[in-house]
């Protein structure tokens, strides 16, 4: 809730993330965050890739090694931390990481990032989701052994 205490702070989306990743995480929905209309996609959609952007940004400023980031390199404790980040502006971050194998009996379907033109006014923020995959070895075929990322958010309750 804004009071007297509120601090308000303008610029570009760079000067947010530093605002937001250069400090411990402060507390739960104690930063405001405001998105541009959404122009030609849903508005749930427009959170999404909002959110998406700022946990990649986000990532990048904490952990990456020279503008490169292997999200496989990230510990559950820095994963945590983002979440701790995200919880300060009223979301929750969720990354799951399955084997092959597991993938397979926790796929998730639809795809709503992949398949847009099915989000609708009743789809719900933490339906849509990112997946990627990070082959384990140096090889470029997908195998056995590799990894599938999923990342999904949601509003915090």
């Amino acid at each position: 809730m804004e009071n007297n205490d509120t601090e308000y702070i303008e610029g570009s989306g760079d000067d947010f993330l530093k605002y937001l990743f250069s400090s411990s995480p402060r507390e739960q929905n104690s930063v405001k965050i405001e998105l541009d209309i959404p122009n030609g996609i849903k508005l749930g959609l427009h959170i999404f890739q909002e959110l998406l952007m700022i946990f990649t940004m986000g990532l990048k400023y904490l952990y990456s090694d020279k503008e490169v980031l292997n999200i496989a390199t990230i510990s559950p404790e820095d994963v945590e931390k983002l979440n701790k980040h995200f919880q300060s502006f009223g979301h929750t971050l969720l990354v799951e990481r399955f084997s092959v194998s597991d993938y397979l009996s926790n796929m998730k379907l639809p795809n709503y990032f992949k398949d847009k033109h099915l989000i609708n006014d009743e789809t719900l923020l933490r339906d849509i989701y990112y997946e990627t995959s990070i082959p384990c070895s140096s090889g470029k075929t997908f195998g056995v052994n590799d990894f599938i990322y999923r990342i999904t958010f949601d509003f915090l309750k």
